[in-house]
């Protein structure tokens, strides 16, 4: 096949057009390394979240119990968490096995309120993963 300029222009602009596309479903993180975040529990307790880079403190609003984890951002919308102290594990037994589980966390999609993520769970007793909202406003 013989492309001219009739034929070359109008491929041009629909790859374009596909490529935009691509790259725009790509979300910019960047918000997300600072700041306060919100989370609820399936029980509908709300947690909140201060991040400052390569620190997050989680209060849990119902016990007032805080945690704090180290975070190491793994790429634009990707990072890790591992536990550093603070009120999760209640044994001796329990801390040792946040100490050895890692949280992976992928940011799939960003909108004005909220952003959409993967978390998976890498622990000693096995990998488990689900998907979670977390919003940057406080739900009423």
């Amino acid at each position: 096949m013989y492309l001219n300029r009739s034929t070359i222009l109008p491929f041009l602009l629909v790859t374009g057009i596909v490529f935009m596309g691509f790259t725009a479903t790509i979300p910019d993180c960047t918000q997300l390394k600072k700041g306060r975040f919100h989370s609820y529990t399936k029980q509908g307790t709300h947690i909140i979240i201060n991040r400052i880079d390569s620190i997050q403190q989680d209060i849990n609003t119902k016990t007032r119990d805080t945690t704090y984890w180290k975070i190491e951002w793994l790429g634009n919308c990707r990072f890790a968490a591992t536990y550093l102290s603070g009120g999760g594990p209640k044994s001796a037994e329990e801390k040792n096995v946040y100490l050895s589980t890692t949280l992976f966390y992928e940011i799939k999609e960003l909108a004005d309120n909220y952003y959409i993520g993967t978390t998976t769970v890498k622990a000693p007793n096995g990998t488990s993963s689900f998907a979670d909202t977390t919003w940057l406003i406080e739900r009423r």
